[in-house]
């Protein structure tokens, strides 16, 4: 017989898991669990806004003490690997432990789902290394708290890729499509 890989349902209270902001878990053994889903289901694909577009998440827990609280578009970062605890600031662990994007403003300490795959809208840093454009260019994490950047076409990139930039850069905002792919960590 192959080896093959499958997961139980995943419990997201109120059914979506960008909008996860819980203080407990009902099934706490759930935590650092992936799934695929589509938000909001049965809808229309948008490449602008990433609505109907298949995305995978992470459940996973807030720092309770980082300095930026978590919001639409920040990136996340391990403050505890093992424990998939994460945070808003690049230097608990370092740049490279990239753990994915938040979805929503969420309380520290709390639990929530972190995407981790597909189109989505992300926060970068105020003076983008290059704008981000439809053209694929790669997305890393920023050393600002909760912010990536972008850079040029050609350039090698130093830290783990967040994914490619997919849309128009809105400079008034600082926010960019990206099509994510964040490496899975165990």
């Amino acid at each position: 017989m192959p080896n093959s890989w499958s997961s139980q349902p995943v419990f997201i209270p109120g059914g979506d898991p960008e909008a996860m902001n819980e203080p407990t878990l009902l099934y706490p053994g759930q935590l650092g669990i992936r799934f695929a889903y589509i938000v909001p289901p049965r809808s229309a694909p948008s490449a602008t806004t990433g609505a109907g577009t298949p995305k995978a998440y992470k459940l996973v827990s807030t720092d309770s003490t980082m300095s930026v609280a978590p919001y639409a578009g920040a990136t996340a970062w391990f403050s505890d690997q093992t424990a998939h605890k994460v945070t808003t600031s690049p230097t608990t662990l370092g740049r490279g432990r990239v753990a994915g994007r938040f979805c929503n403003a969420v309380t520290p300490g709390n639990y929530t789902c972190v995407q981790v795959k597909g189109l989505a809208s992300m926060k970068f840093i105020d003076a983008v290394t290059a704008a981000p454009t439809a053209a694929g260019l790669l997305v890393i994490p920023s050393a600002t708290a909760g912010k990536a950047d972008c850079l040029a076409a050609g350039s090698a990139a130093t830290y783990p890729i967040l994914g490619r930039s997919a849309g128009a850069y809105d400079a008034a905002s600082a926010t960019g499509m990206v099509d994510l792919d964040v490496p899975e960590v165990l």
